[in-house]
């Protein structure tokens, strides 16, 4: 895991998505007392001066297209006799 140790931020510098999240999921946590990064692989929390680092949230998935459903023989069948 490649932590940049510049690139730790505050709770409050969070895009607002996060955030809410975090709150849902970790009502409890106090967040003034981490550091935070978000990365494409999710949200990693670092409490303190602790080495210890903690993943929190894994990254949000976006719902994949649907494709159309095949129709087949679109015409409608017309019961005969």
């Amino acid at each position: 895991m490649s932590m940049d140790p510049s690139k730790w931020i505050s709770y409050e510098k969070l895009t607002s998505g996060t955030r809410q999240r975090i709150e849902a999921v970790y009502p409890y946590l106090k967040v003034e007392n981490c550091v935070f990064q978000e990365k494409t692989s999710g949200v990693f929390m670092k409490q303190g001066n602790s080495v210890k680092i903690e993943k929190l949230l894994d990254p949000m998935r976006t719902p994949a297209p649907t494709a159309p459903r095949s129709q087949g023989n679109a015409s409608p069948r017309v019961k005969r006799g």
